[in-house]
């Protein structure tokens, strides 16, 4: 009886830490996490700088923009 509970347990817990030691995806959540704040923070100059920061904020998004197609994903 305990040694089945034993290798209940053993096997439930190789199978728990198989589980917490997957990480994919990972990368990609901190990534779009990122993104969000670049884009709250562009949100927040824009309207910090209103109608007279229109020349700024053409300058921010165009740099944003040239970062972004720089990117090269999966390869």
């Amino acid at each position: 009886m305990m040694n089945k509970l034993g290798s209940y347990l053993y096997a439930k817990a190789t199978t728990i830490g198989q589980y917490t030691k997957n990480e994919k995806g990972a990368q990609a959540i901190e990534y779009v996490g990122v993104a969000a704040v670049v884009v709250v923070l562009i949100i927040a100059l824009m309207s910090l700088f209103g109608k007279e920061g229109g020349g700024i904020a053409e300058a921010l998004v165009d740099k944003i923009k040239d970062a972004i197609d720089k990117i090269k994903i999966g390869g």
